[in-house]
């Protein structure tokens, strides 16, 4: 029997393919399916930016003059709904589960010690074991950290109605998209980062996302010395003052979730170690997903539980693996880890979703870098309301080897407010002509 720990993106996939293999599969998980992705993380964040973007798009069409007034949210309304869909999603996941023969037990909380399974505290026989725990936010250790009042993406939901002033800790695209929501919904918001905000992704990227970010208040390089309060969180000290706020929202990374599982060999921030099989270091137990590591994505998550499936899927190769923030536009980058190379780029054209952000000079940006001799993409940044479908297929391309000259021959759906297409346009004339 094969037994799966966790029914997140990476178990699910694990869970569906040993069945299809034709293994007998049983899968534990303590909630609905759908792991962090959809109740926490990418999906949480999906619902919460569609009503912001709504809210700024209003804002902008007011400020122009073209309509009148803008929309408020109702922050409980917005919650509320934001489950239930949640709910029909992880339905959705449960019967598709399910269909492929997969057996789930839920409300099971599972733990491996001494190489043995346990659910509820009861021991499991299993001839393969997956686990796919996932991960949980980094919580840094900062005096205060357990106040009422101070939230993290797996407790947004208990947040009764929207604060006046947040104080959110993170420095990376977390902070930066919860950030977004919050600002667009009408809260004071301060992002406090020990570093420069979104150091992390390409300067030209950051520069455009700095503007959609105008209204937060940045506290860059902050030394957070303790969250304050008796009965709830009234302020967060740094760098020797006190600011006031109403809530905390730690956004400041994941970390995996491996705290019930013992006696397999795990690095320095507790994630599992396995080989490129996914076997961990106790034959006949396997990881995949966040439990091992970076990168914590989840169309990445799936391909590693498919792999460790034992249904015979290779390691998938993640090197090109694209990246991506959602804010207004949506922001992607890719980086082939090849050094030099010739870059350009353009700022992004008038079209559905950036007409009107023209007057502002708001229309995005595509960059990106070749090398010089035979037009390979070695790299390329975006920021546009359509950067994400662009990026997946560019960044195929690039893995495959293909250059400008090949990729110029491409004729655009008119009109867009992609850039990347003419730049590439471009980018392959300016090689030629050199």
């Amino acid at each position: 029997m094969i037994l799966v720990l966790g029914g997140g993106p990476a178990g699910r996939m694990a869970a569906i393919q040993a069945a299809r293999s034709g293994g007998e599969v049983t899968l534990v998980e303590r909630r609905s399916l759908g792991g962090q992705c959809l109740h926490d993380g990418c999906m949480q964040i999906c619902g919460l930016n569609d009503i912001a973007r709504m809210i700024r798009s209003a804002e902008q069409a007011a400020s122009l003059g073209l309509t009148n007034g803008a929309p408020t949210v109702n922050f409980r309304k917005v919650m509320d709904g934001l489950s239930a869909i949640q709910g029909k999603i992880a339905g959705i996941l449960e019967e598709e589960t399910r269909e492929a023969g997969v057996r789930i037990i839920h409300g099971g909380e599972g733990a491996v010690r001494g190489g043995k399974a346990y659910i509820n505290g009861e021991e499991t026989a299993f001839d393969r074991l997956i686990i796919a725990t996932g991960s949980r936010p980094a919580i840094p250790d900062i005096p205060g950290i357990t106040l009422r009042g101070v939230y993290t993406p797996h407790t947004l939901k208990e947040m009764k109605e929207l604060p006046g002033k947040i104080a959110i800790i993170g420095g990376g695209v977390m902070a930066a998209e919860f950030g977004y929501i919050f600002s667009a919904f009408g809260c004071e918001t301060h992002i406090l980062s020990r570093s420069s905000l979104l150091h992390q992704i390409p300067d030209r990227l950051r520069k455009e996302a700095m503007k959609e970010l105008n209204r937060i208040t940045l506290h860059e390089f902050s030394a957070i010395t303790a969250i304050t309060g008796d009965d709830g969180v009234t302020g967060i000290s740094y760098n020797g003052s006190t600011l006031a706020v109403d809530c905390v929202l730690i956004a400041a990374g994941l970390s995996p979730n491996t705290a019930m599982i013992e006696g397999v060999a795990k690095g320095p921030l507790g994630e599992i170690l396995v080989d490129e099989r996914f076997e961990t270091s106790v034959p006949g137990i396997f990881a995949c997903g966040d439990i091992i590591g970076e990168p914590c994505l989840t169309p990445i998550a799936r391909l590693r539980g498919t792999a460790a499936s034992g249904g015979g899927a290779s390691s998938p190769d993640i090197t090109h693996a694209p990246r991506s923030m959602s804010l207004g536009y949506e922001y992607t980058w890719y980086d082939s880890g090849e050094e030099g190379g010739t870059s350009i780029h353009f700022p992004g054209p008038a079209g559905p979703g950036t007409f009107w952000s023209v007057p502002d000079r708001k229309t995005g940006v595509a960059s990106i870098r070749v090398n010089a001799d035979d037009g390979r993409i070695l790299g390329f940044a975006e920021a546009s309301p359509v950067a994400g479908v662009m990026a997946m297929y560019l960044a195929y391309l690039a893995q495959e080897g293909e250059t400008v000259g090949d990729l110029s021959r491409l004729i655009e759906v008119h009109p867009t407010s992609d850039g990347m297409y003419s730049l590439i346009k471009y980018t392959a004339a300016y090689l030629k002509s050199r």
